[in-house]
């Protein structure tokens, strides 16, 4: 049995028969894992939070602690609680260092809490155990300065760690390649390329200018995530009809330093010229960081590009 289930198990028998079982106006029920001091938030306070949340295939969504940021929230006026979500009621009850966990389905996060359609992707059948602990809080005058201290330590957390996970991350990928036989060209940023196409054209895409790209993502070890190619996404197992009819397979539009992909495409993208192909491997650093996508796309991973450019926009 994984963990993450024997988890689930534990905390069902223990809010089965623990005095420490609260319950929000609306239904949700939490244990008091541990308990603080003082009294809960009012509504001239802001909470500092804290939150961890790992479902029922002991994969991590979101971890506040290991990144380094916590989260804040103010609280809404006592009528608003009444109809406020299961999680907001629950950190109106929660003092200063307490910490709770409680477990809730994908299905009621998305249609209770986001009040939005699960994305694609995303396994409808998963549960979630979420720890929260309330690290502190502030009153709304004195808030603008408490957050600038954090995020100044939080900026100086990420700097260090970027660098740290950045050398990680160029060595693991120099030794595949080097594994593998690959001979490829590097950037100061730590991406390394490949150039199967140069294309129709020397001159390369420049920040502004908008291109029209086909690409297929993959981890290191093959496992394909994502493609805008049809043949590609059928011949990797990707193919989803739900998908096609909600974002047609076809070349995919990208404004260089201006659309919202992520940084490593934007510097992979310059190296490439009109019909252009190349094969691009990016440091997490580059890509999602430590934030995880989705069961394959996990922290710190490192990811893998087939990029060509269709087409680019002569117009700019």
């Amino acid at each position: 049995m994984k963990i993450t289930k024997v988890l689930l198990v534990m905390f069902v028998l223990v809010t089965a028969c623990s005095s420490d079982t609260k319950e929000t106006p609306n239904g949700v029920k939490f244990r008091l894992a541990k308990s603080g001091k003082g009294e809960p938030a009012n509504q001239n306070q802001v909470i500092v939070f804290n939150f961890k949340i790992v479902d029922s295939k002991d994969s991590v969504w979101i971890d506040t602690y290991s990144r380094g940021y916590p989260e804040f929230t103010a609280l809404p006026d006592s009528n608003q609680v009444k109809t406020a979500d299961g999680i907001t009621q629950m950190l109106t009850m929660l003092k200063k260092g307490d910490s709770a966990v409680f477990d809730m389905s994908v299905k009621k996060l998305f249609s209770e809490m986001a009040k939005a359609p699960i994305p694609l992707g995303v396994d409808s059948t998963l549960h979630l155990n979420y720890s929260i602990s309330l690290r502190d809080i502030v009153y709304k005058d004195s808030f603008e300065t408490y957050r600038a201290k954090i995020e100044s330590e939080f900026y100086e957390f990420q700097e260090r760690f970027a660098k740290t996970q950045l050398g990680k991350d160029t060595v693991l990928i120099d030794e595949f390649l080097k594994s593998k036989g690959i001979a490829a060209q590097k950037l100061p940023s730590g991406i390394r390329y490949v150039i199967s196409n140069p294309g129709t054209s020397s001159a390369t895409v420049q920040s502004g200018q908008t291109v029209m790209v086909n690409y297929a993502g993959y981890l290191m070890d093959g496992t394909y995530f994502d493609t805008n190619v049809k043949e590609v996404a059928q011949n990797t197992g990707l193919y989803d009809p739900a998908r096609e009819a909600q974002l047609p397979y076809g070349p995919f539009e990208v404004t260089i330093d201006q659309s919202s992909v992520i940084q490593g495409w934007h510097e992979a993208l310059k190296q490439l010229g009109n019909g252009a192909k190349g094969t691009f491997y990016i440091p997490s650093t580059l890509a999602y960081g430590q934030r995880r996508v989705n069961e394959k796309i996990g922290e710190n991973a490192v990811l893998v590009f087939d990029i060509e450019v269709v087409s680019i926009n002569e117009n700019q």
